[in-house]
Order: C-alpha cells, then sequence, then structure tokens
C-alpha cells in the first residue's frame, strides 16, 4: 500500500513540475518531535528545511503544488539529539481563499537520507508517510511566509510506534 502512494505521489508532483505555471524556491524553521506511546520523554528539536516548488493552477482557486525538500526533523531527549534528515515531497492542494491568502493539505512522503549516530539504535524505516496541512500568506509580489504541521501516520521504526510531528515555518519566493 506504502509503495503505490508513494508511487501516486510521484506521479502527481511529476505531473505537477511538468506543467506548472509557476516555480519556487523555500525554506524555514522546523520545529519536530516524536509523538506515540513513547513520546512523552522527547522534546522539540530545531531544525530546517529548504527546496524547491511547482505549482500548477486547476481552477481560479484551487491549485496542486508539489515541492522537492531537504527536511532535519527528530527529537531531542535530555542533552541527546535524534536528528532525522529526510528528502521529502509534499504534495498538497491550494485553496485560495484570496489572492493572497490560502490553505493547503495533502500527503507527503519522505526518504531517509541520514540520521545521527544515536538513532542507530531505533532502527529507523527508510520511508516516511504523513500528512501535511497549513497556511500561506502572500506579502508581496511572489514573497510568500508559511505554517504547516506535518503528522506522521509512518512508524519511524519496526520496534516502536514513534512517529514524526512537525511544525514548520517558511518563507519562500514564487517566480
Amino acid at each position: 500500500m506504502k509503495r503505490l502512494l508513494l508511487t501516486a505521489a510521484v506521479i502527481l508532483g511529476c505531473c505537477t513540475l511538468s506543467n506548472a505555471q509557476a516555480y519556487g524556491i523555500k525554506a524555514g524553521v522546523n520545529f519536530a518531535s516524536f509523538r506515540g506511546d513513547d513520546s512523552k520523554d522527547f522534546n522539540v528539536l530545531i531544525g530546517w528545511q529548504a527546496g524547491g516548488l511547482a505549482e500548477l493552477k486547476v481552477f481560479d482557486h484551487l491549485s496542486v503544488q508539489a515541492e522537492f525538500l531537504y527536511s532535519r526533523q527528530g527529537a531531542e531527549i535530555k542533552d541527546e539529539k535524534y536528528e532525522l534528515n529526510y528528502l521529502t515531497l509534499p504534495v498538497v492542494a491550494k485553496i485560495y481563499l484570496t489572492d493572497s491568502f490560502n490553505i493547503q493539505g495533502g500527503p507527503q512522503f519522505g526518504l531517509l537520507i541520514d540520521e545521527s549516530d544515536n538513532v542507530d539504535r531505533l532502527e529507523s524505516n527508510t520511508y516516511d508517510f504523513g500528512i501535511v496541512g497549513g497556511l500561506e500568506f502572500f506579502v508581496a509580489d511572489g514573497l510568500f511566509i508559511q505554517a504547516r504541521y506535518n503528522a506522521g501516520l509512518s512508524r519511524l521504526s519496526d520496534n516502536s510506534d514513534l512517529k514524526n510531528s512537525v511544525v514548520s515555518l517558511g518563507l519562500g519566493y514564487i517566480f
């Protein structure tokens, strides 16, 4: 099922990229932690994300946006950091409530590319799947600020019930 969803997202993302009417870049800060039964001792880890995006207008007030981002996530417990570095592919539907404000949501797929040494004990899964939702506001022509929440649906490891939980604040520019 995960492979089917990942394949569908990659196809949708590629279609959006090839037919996009707008391209852009974005970067921001992540406030990441873990959620689940084993997460009570974990604290927020501050990370970052950066990458590119492409937006395809579907109707007057609806568009689809695919992004390709590097995202540092994880959590902290006492003085020990659990850093997980992903390449993520969020594909979101954007509903424009005004010309400068939209709400957005959709799936996000992640590929784990690196992790801190202490995470090896978790035996992390290579793939991550979650649902993202957020708000975006254009402050000037092409310049936007964005807030999103990523609720991980995949367990980080087969050995625990921990899942990613990330609030991100970003700044970007659409050309």
